[in-house]
């Protein structure tokens, strides 16, 4: 199994477009690992997981052919992880010549808002007409797409929204990717009683700089417990790798500050371009 994180940032990016705040300026004038699209993956070159404004910028820096992805997986519908005018160019043969079908696994509302964009934008409510297969995802009910298995939860963020994080499956080899998450809820906390996972990737947005958060997304000490209680609940081996992912310029921290602040607690901090082999 092969992770790569083609985006490692929040909302709004980073350095974020319009900000005038000291992390922003000290990532445009480093560069390298401080630039951070916005949060998405790609396992195993045929599984996207999200694909937000910074898609086609990352399918290009990494070299992603997406005609050989078979699926996107969306963790919600926030416009920072869907992006829904892209699909709007599947159509063929007006925008493109498209012609194998892909997979979309969600939420019910990652569907709402994808379809209800493309009918409003081209009055197209024919997902067959796209060449796509929606595929809608329930917490704690395990799903398999061709050799993936998808373990969704439902993850403490964007009430109302569906929102899901995922325990993805291949080869015997298992992660979790929960970004767009605060602390789970004890019946989420349940489901993954006897889940060995051979990885987990942890989100703090809130870093150091909102060590405290909880709800809706993570701080720091927050992202830290997670990695601990999922290792006490025989989860995660303690030596496995644990990163934390999806940083908001607003945790007021640069990559070397949260290498500082992670590093001493197991934990690695991801950055665009990051693979992650198992």
């Amino acid at each position: 199994m092969k992770l790569t994180f083609l985006g490692t940032a929040a909302a709004e990016g980073m350095p974020a477009l319009w900000c005038e705040c000291p992390v922003c300026a000290k990532a445009k004038k480093l560069g390298g690992k401080e630039l951070r699209r916005r949060c998405s993956y790609l396992l195993d070159g045929d599984t996207l997981i999200n694909f937000g404004p910074d898609a086609f910028w990352q399918s290009i820096e990494f070299d992603i052919d997406l005609l050989k992805i078979d699926r996107i997986v969306f963790t919600h519908p926030h416009e920072d992880h869907l992006n829904p005018v892209e699909f709007v160019w599947r159509r063929s043969p007006w925008f493109s010549i498209v012609k194998k079908q892909l997979t979309v696994i969600g939420g019910r509302r990652v569907f709402g808002k994808l379809m209800g964009y493309i009918a409003d934008g081209l009055g197209e409510t024919r997902w067959e007409n796209l060449n796509l297969r929606p595929v809608e995802a329930h917490p704690g009910e395990r799903l398999t797409d061709g050799p993936l298995e998808l373990l969704p939860l439902r993850a403490n963020h964007a009430p109302g929204q569906d929102p899901l994080i995922y325990v993805f499956t291949r080869g015997g080899r298992s992660v979790l990717v929960a970004n767009d998450t605060g602390w789970l809820d004890d019946e989420m906390w349940k489901l993954l009683e006897g889940v060995k996972l051979d990885a987990a990737v942890i989100e703090s947005t809130g870093g150091p700089g909102h060590p405290e958060w909880r709800d809706g997304h993570m701080g720091g000490d927050t992202s830290i417990a997670f990695r601990k209680k999922l290792v006490d609940m025989g989860c995660l081996a303690a030596d496995a790798p644990a990163i934390v992912n999806h940083f908001s310029h607003n945790c007021m921290a640069n990559h070397d500050d949260l290498e500082k602040f992670f590093n001493p607690h197991g934990i690695e901090v991801a950055y665009d371009g990051m693979i992650l082999e198992l």
